[in-house]
């Protein structure tokens, strides 16, 4: 039996590792990208930008590619979780493929820099394990398109993340400027929207699908879907909370803490 093509290996998978990893030396090679950051930016602030802007091109086609699944399917007429769609093996295999590039890229981080985020590396080990399961469970009688169409909307939040991350490394002009205030909040709405509310909201679609409340809902679609939604829904949430303390902080120390020294004086 050829595997090639099949839902089990999509194709997507094998271009992903092909064209990441490929995409990410191009943009080592260019100096347009070198110029993003500052001139004293050393080797491991330019590789890991090439990273970012990699992750955000694999966030961008996960984005529209996962819109135009949920929004091109009447699911009036088509059940939640046994449409079939040559689309959700494409993206779970797009993601899986994003995901082992960017695992390595952390373990070569950590080896070349002596930098890296255990956080992020559990996170990326739990999706990939999550994926790889999901695409050997995979039948043609149980696709899961809603479910996948909707996780890949979590991808929405990464590019204003990175984006963030290339102002602030450019200098304390953009920390100390009501733009980073703008971009933070963006960040935080943009990403509990995403990553949070649509998680909740896949367990509403499903339960009004079903005739049950929401948190009935995961208890009858299949353990390969609960297991993923729960465990993502749950990383999510701790990202959001540290998000959301970072973000209080900043607003209180840029605008508050400013007003209380006027006052002072």
């Amino acid at each position: 039996m050829d595997l090639i093509g099949t839902p089990h290996i999509p194709t997507s998978l094998i271009g992903a590792l092909t064209l990441y990893p490929l995409l990410f030396g191009t943009l080592g090679r260019l100096p347009a990208v070198k110029r993003i950051l500052p001139p004293k930016a050393d080797t491991q602030k330019q590789y890991h930008l090439c990273n970012k802007i990699v992750a955000s091109v694999h966030s961008t086609i996960m984005t529209c590619t996962g819109l135009y699944l949920l929004l091109t399917v009447d699911w009036t007429k088509n059940d939640l979780s046994t449409y079939t769609t040559a689309i959700t093996p494409f993206l779970v295999g797009l993601e899986l493929g994003y995901l082992t590039q960017d695992t390595a890229f952390e373990f070569y981080q950590r080896a070349a820099f002596g930098v890296g985020s255990n956080l992020i590396l559990f996170h990326h080990v739990c999706v990939i394990l999550g994926s790889v399961y999901y695409l050997y469970a995979l039948t043609i009688d149980n696709p899961g398109p809603y479910f996948i169409g909707m996780l890949s909307l979590m991808n929405m939040s990464t590019p204003v993340l990175h984006f963030r991350w290339i102002l602030q490394s450019r200098g304390r002009t953009f920390v100390n400027s009501k733009l980073k205030r703008f971009i933070d909040t963006l960040l935080l709405v943009t990403y509990f929207w995403c990553r949070i509310f649509g998680n909740w909201w896949m367990g509403v679609a499903i339960g009004a699908k079903m005739g049950m409340t929401w948190y009935e809902a995961p208890q009858h679609i299949g353990k390969k879907f609960t297991i993923t939604t729960t465990t993502m829904f749950l990383m999510n949430v701790a990202w959001w909370l540290i998000l959301a303390k970072q973000w209080t902080r900043s607003v209180n120390s840029f605008y508050f803490s400013k007003k209380s020294a006027k006052k002072l004086e």
